[in-house]
């Protein structure tokens, strides 16, 4: 009997609500002095099955002028009512200005050191009060337009693109030892870019299914780029 009793007092204070906790007051005072010193070496050895390596250098002086244009497509169908979306012309109007370029791939690892300059003209003017000469920089133009204009029944893709200095650089190997690349890049555009996109007049007559198409119907885009560099290495994943 007395173990039961035990047992059971001990299921009761289990059981009861602590009480003593319904009221807590805090008081924290505490001082942290933290000092964590961190180093990290790095040291990598590979044995690379080849190597390529470039160096680039590019210069772009001048105006740099891109036009494309439509005018007056009409795809029509007589005596059909009802088109279908494969009754329906595609017209594709682009216009892109580049100045320097530079793509580069490989499989195997890579080091490039590559230099691109787009501009305008540097002229040396003289002066009339001290009859010297003085540098003067005139910035490049590079300009893209893009237009089309009264197209009926017809998709429509209008695209200008400008850019000054553009360089890629791709590395897909399948060997671990390769997976590595060194670059040095340096890109200058001294220039006035301009894209124009326009697209005007463009009507869709008794044309079925529209609404499904995956591309819009019309679509237009202007892009100017100044500098622009990409890099992609996929190795061992």
């Amino acid at each position: 009997m007395k173990t039961q009793l035990s047992i059971s007092a001990l299921v009761l204070a289990i059981a009861s609500p602590a009480f003593a906790f319904d009221s807590v007051t805090w008081t924290w005072d505490a001082t942290v002095l933290s000092d964590v010193t961190t180093g990290a070496v790095s040291d990598v050895a590979v044995a690379p099955t080849g190597l390529e390596q470039i160096e680039s250098e590019q210069t772009a002086l001048g105006d740099f002028t891109a036009l494309g244009s439509t005018l007056g497509v009409t795809n029509d169908v007589v005596n059909l009512g009802g088109l279908t979306l494969d009754d329906v012309a595609a017209v594709n109007t682009g216009a892109t200005s580049l100045g320097n370029s530079a793509s580069l791939a490989s499989d195997v690892s890579t080091q490039f050191d590559s230099t691109q300059l787009y501009g305008g003209a540097s002229l040396a003017v003289g002066t009339g009060l001290t009859g010297g000469l003085v540098d003067v920089s005139v910035p490049g133009l590079l300009t893209s337009t893009a237009t089309t204009n009264a197209v009926v029944n017809a998709t429509v893709d209008n695209t200008a693109t400008g850019v000054a200095n553009n360089l890629t650089a791709d590395l897909t190997t399948i060997s671990d030892q390769d997976a590595f690349m060194i670059g040095n890049n340096v890109q200058t555009a001294y220039a006035v870019g301009t894209s124009t996109s326009t697209v005007d007049l463009v009507s869709f007559t008794d044309v079925n299914d529209l609404g499904t198409l995956v591309d819009p119907a019309v679509s237009s885009v202007a892009t100017s780029i100044g500098n622009n560099i990409g890099v992609t290495i996929d190795g061992i994943n």
